[in-house]
């Protein structure tokens, strides 16, 4: 077992952040997927300890390309050893990642203004309860659950809750982003679904296997912190895991670290300071962490105290069949179920009732089902997990999730494709299909890009066709029809509109690829792809907090005419 050197490397952390903005989801697939085998956009089959991240930039919805391999499993990322390149998905090998993280989810603070929010997967035997949909009860039984990501339906309780009234949850990344058999549709990742349950190798869809959500800011080169597969039998299928943690020479309840500055991977914090492999083998399966910047593990004594520095924030998830499911929480002295998240041991000199880990999170609060309250032979199983602190879609920046204001009843989604209906405001000014047969779909979210902090996505687009964006003041209805589509934006006086241009091919701000999504060409998007919108108008004058103002795409669409995505109000 290597261990992590004692010594610090804040100086390398602080080198090792580059100046580039960014808001990527991160995450791996289990190795009994399709998508593990093939080639990611750069031609480098994936494997399943690579960690992806949606090639279009962000979650959209689909058809979405092959995730594209943002941090390798080998040299220049996790360092595991090499040879399972090309392997298909449904054979076993060394290098499946089971948890990941930066080291930068969100606290956990029941006194700030948004104290985390979780976001989890399941596998597809997860069944899920709770009323909010789309969730675990409407995406389970059509197959479409093991590669979503669910939020809980509120922000994070002040203390740890023992089992209770279930608060639930509500997709929020859908694994391939294409309409459900449940009759949803939300933006997706690019993997492949359905995933029904299936006992044997290989399986029909992907399950999501580790997940990290990335802030707008700096982006983080490194260190990277993981865990690895145990090799004991699933339970409930009776087909062995595949062993890549005891390959590497650790055991699956390790949390280990891997960098470029320093090497690895490490051991970063085992099992037994978790409280894991204290009964018999235990696999960590879903990993948040807040490390405090030394890259040395300090354990939790009790919830919270990780607010002065002086401890890193490590929660996490076991898989089904491990040793410690079923024994007694040291906070509560409940039996520990696979859906809870845990935290590092209660000390017995401060109240603790057992050397195991203690739950942080019940099951039950993020809506799922468990042996202990519900009579199941097994609970759901959680296989991935992340805590955020900021929006990852906010389309009329009311400060609130969409998938939440949607499934709170504050905001109407009629057509069910988890876009609030005011965002693309079809009541008033509908957009005309493209070339495509699709509508071209604007889209809106805050970010930390230069300017206003609103940055612009369009997709459904016509394939390698020009775009402007447009500003407005005022709003028409039901529109203007100007060649195939329809203007949005009031241009009668009073009324002023403009178009964004900057220097490029016919002053245009993009051009859609073949996916439909409109690309960056001379630096106007922090993210690749899109818009980020100026404090500057094009007519003059500057934006203005309290200020709403209205935005459009206009763009060329064949055979020789131009068409419009729909319209969106902003309020800044």
């Amino acid at each position: 077992m290597k261990l992590l050197p004692a010594t610090t490397f804040v100086a390398l952390l602080a080198a090792s952040t580059s100046s580039a903005y960014a808001q990527r989801t991160l995450f791996s697939v289990d190795w009994r997927g399709p998508t593990v085998g093939m080639p990611d956009p750069s031609g480098v089959p994936i494997t399943a300890g690579d960690i992806l991240t949606p090639t279009a930039g962000m979650t959209m919805l689909g058809p979405l390309a092959t995730p594209t391999i943002a941090i390798p499993h080998g040299p220049g990322g996790l360092l595991l050893a090499p040879g399972c390149i090309g392997v298909p998905g449904g054979m076993p090998c060394h290098v499946e990642v089971d948890a990941f993280s930066l080291g930068q989810d969100a606290h956990f603070d029941p006194t700030g203004i948004r104290p985390g929010q979780i976001h989890f997967s399941t596998d597809e035997y997860a069944t899920g309860i709770g009323p909010v949909a789309p969730n675990l009860v409407t995406e389970a039984p059509v197959g479409d659950s093991a590669g979503d990501v669910m939020l809980n339906t509120r922000m994070m309780p002040g203390a740890p809750l023992p089992p209770g009234p279930s608060v639930g949850h509500r997709g929020i990344h859908d694994g391939d982003g294409l309409f459900s058999g449940s009759g949803f549709t939300y933006p997706g990742l690019g993997l492949i679904e359905p995933a029904p349950p299936s006992g044997q190798p290989p399986r029909p869809g992907d399950n999501l296997d580790a997940l990290d959500d990335v802030a707008p800011g700096p982006t983080v080169v490194g260190p990277n912190y993981f865990s690895l597969d145990a090799a004991f039998p699933d339970p409930l299928t009776g087909f062995p895991n595949t062993g890549s943690a005891a390959f590497h020479g650790f055991t699956g309840a390790d949390v280990l670290v891997s960098s470029p500055f320093f090497g690895g991977p490490f051991v970063f914090a085992p099992g037994p300071v978790l409280g894991l492999n204290l009964a018999g083998q235990d696999d960590l399966d879903a990993l948040i962490l807040r490390e405090n910047g030394d890259v040395v593990y300090q354990p939790s004594q009790s919830p919270y105290d990780w607010l002065g520095g002086g401890t890193d924030m490590l929660l996490f998830s076991v898989r089904r069949g491990s040793a410690v499911i079923g024994m007694p929480d040291s906070i509560f002295g409940i039996p520990i179920e696979e859906g809870d998240i845990l935290t590092t041991p209660l000390p017995t000199f401060m109240g603790g009732v057992s050397p195991f880990p203690g739950i942080f999170v019940a099951a039950e609060t993020l809506g799922l089902n468990t042996s202990r309250s519900g009579g199941f032979l097994f609970g759901d199983d959680v296989n991935a997990l992340d805590s955020v602190d900021f929006l990852i879609k906010d389309c009329d920046a009311d400060g609130i999730e969409d998938v939440l204001a949607i499934a709170s009843g504050m905001v109407p989604d009629i057509n069910m494709n988890g876009i609030p209906d005011p965002c693309e405001l079809t009541f008033s000014c509908t957009p005309l299909p493209n070339s495509t047969g699709a509508t071209t779909l604007l889209t809106g979210m805050l970010t930390g890009s230069p300017g206003t902090g609103l940055h612009l996505e369009a997709t459904q687009g016509p394939p390698t066709q020009f775009g402007y964006f447009l500003i407005g003041t005022g709003l028409q209805s039901p529109g203007t029809l100007v060649g195939s589509g329809r203007l949005c934006l009031a241009t009668t006086p009073p009324n002023m509109i403009g178009r964004y241009n900057v220097p490029g091919p016919m002053n245009s701000v993009g051009q859609f690829d073949a996916l439909g999504v409109l690309q960056n060409l001379v630096g106007t998007s922090t993210v690749g792809s899109g818009y980020d919108v100026p404090t500057t108008i094009p007519f003059g004058g500057m934006i203005m907090t309290g200020q709403t103002w209205h935005f459009q795409l206009w763009h060329r669409d064949i055979p020789a005419t131009s068409n419009f995505s729909n319209f969106l109000s902003w309020t800044f």
